[in-house]
């Protein structure tokens, strides 16, 4: 099966490569066949999570499981699919077998993710022991004892402990610092970049209109995402990396003729898919868009803006105490590296506004949870959608991003205010309070 898996997964990454996912995944799920070994069966899954179609590789690894084979890899997976797609009690199910099965805790941090399944009212819940016994083993690398803190951190704030929260998250820091470290340089010039960007040739009309939904992370991007793909004509891409590729492409005179139009087709391929009939809206919900507005205004004049943003304090400590895999977000780990970036990108949006006034507006994060429906209905009013009724409490999307737990949960406002809360544990926070 391997040479002939390795050739369909060849096939299926070209697929993909022109924006043809489910054409590709289905590929995959017709090669694999049945009687596929857990090993096939992991890589197809995997491939497929990868394209974003995680209810394929969830029904890949059930059935795999289903036949007997419960590998830790395969239930891994399938737990970490579960809990992006808000199943919280399957992915519970699943993360706990792979920790009894075995799994290597530096591979898959199962024990981390069980913290973001539920909301923890009794610090003396079992998790507390697994995490705690976990993090007192050997032979953990440093992101493994960060994933670790941040997760105890979140049960002993959901239980209204900020001292033992606020310990954890020092301690998550403290090991993320042994192995990265922000590179503020190579930040800066990205916003110097986007500040002085020259204008290069326009495209022609476009046949959809994207949807930048941009600003710090932690600000209300996917909680408003999933709000806005309710409308009938909207479609959630989730964090997509192209248009920044193409921009740094472009920026960096490495992209073919320097012309725009293959970045383009690139960008809109990925948007567009192939997976239903064409809509007229499309989001990508990346936060560091910020970067490459005039690349995406030049590829596509339609391209729309929303700019996320929120009280300076409450963002610093949602960042601050939420783990980050990507090395753009290594901002996070010190308070003074939090309050540049959110001066950058303040910079940012009103260049942002200055630059094109009719095609980027705002949304205050505290607008957006304490009168939901009126904001939600102004932007759509902007993007020119007509407005599904209410607020939605679920949603069918997976989500991968940090906010995967709290994006399934009613809209609410309980975070206002919450570094407030904070600051006789976090005195970092009294420079972001005082502004």
């Amino acid at each position: 099966m391997s040479s002939k898996l390795d050739a369909g997964i060849a096939r299926a990454q070209q697929l993909r490569n022109r924006g043809e996912y489910d054409a590709a995944c289905q590929l995959l799920r017709v090669v694999l066949g049945a009687g596929a070994s857990a090993e096939d069966c992991y890589r197809v899954a995997l491939f497929i999570k990868q394209t974003q179609r995680e209810h394929w590789a969830y029904e890949v690894c059930e059935q795999a499981l289903a036949r007997g084979l419960r590998t830790p890899q395969l239930l891994a997976l399938s737990g970490s699919l579960a809990q992006s797609m808000g199943r919280f009690e399957q992915a519970r199910t699943h993360l706990l077998a792979a920790w009894h099965a075995g799994i290597d805790l530096n591979e898959w941090q199962v024990l981390p993710a069980l913290a973001h399944t539920l909301r923890y009212t009794d610090s003396r819940h079992p998790d507390r022991t697994l995490l705690e016994s976990a993090l007192a083993t050997s032979a953990l690398l440093p992101t493994t004892r960060a994933a670790l803190h941040f997760a105890l951190g979140k049960l002993h704030d959901d239980c209204g402990e900020p001292a033992q929260a606020v310990a954890h998250w020092r301690g998550a820091h403290v090991a993320i610092s042994e192995v990265t470290r922000w590179d503020a340089a190579r930040w800066q010039q990205r916003v110097q970049l986007a500040q002085r960007a020259e204008p290069i040739r326009r495209c022609a009309p476009a046949p959809c209109t994207p949807v930048l939904i941009v600003g710090l992370p932690r600000s209300g991007t996917t909680v408003l995402a999933e709000q806005l793909a309710r409308g009938a004509t909207l479609v959630n891409r989730g964090e997509m990396p192209f248009l920044l590729y193409v921009h740094d492409q472009l920026a960096g005179q490495t992209w073919h003729g320097q012309e725009p139009n293959e970045g383009r087709a690139l960008w809109l391929a990925h948007l567009r898919q192939d997976d239903m009939p064409a809509k007229s809206h499309y989001i990508d919900k990346n936060p560091l868009n910020l970067l490459a507005l005039e690349t995406a205004f030049a590829l596509c004049a339609e391209t729309r803006v929303i700019w996320c943003h929120r009280d300076r304090a409450d963002n610093a400590l949602s960042l601050w105490s939420q783990s980050f895999a990507h090395a753009d977000y290594a901002f996070s780990h010190r308070f003074e590296d939090i309050a540049r970036a959110q001066d950058d990108c303040t910079l940012l949006r009103q260049h942002a506004h200055a630059r094109w006034p009719d095609r980027v507006i705002d949304l205050d994060y505290a607008q957006l949870v304490q009168t939901p429906e009126a904001t939600l209905r102004d932007i759509f009013a902007y993007l020119g959608i007509d407005p599904p009724a209410g607020v939605a409490t679920t949603t069918r999307s997976a989500i991968g991003s940090a906010s995967l737990w709290q994006a399934r949960q009613p809209v609410h406002a309980r975070s206002l205010g919450r570094a407030h809360d904070y600051r006789a544990w976090i005195p970092e926070l009294d420079g972001f309070l005082d502004c």
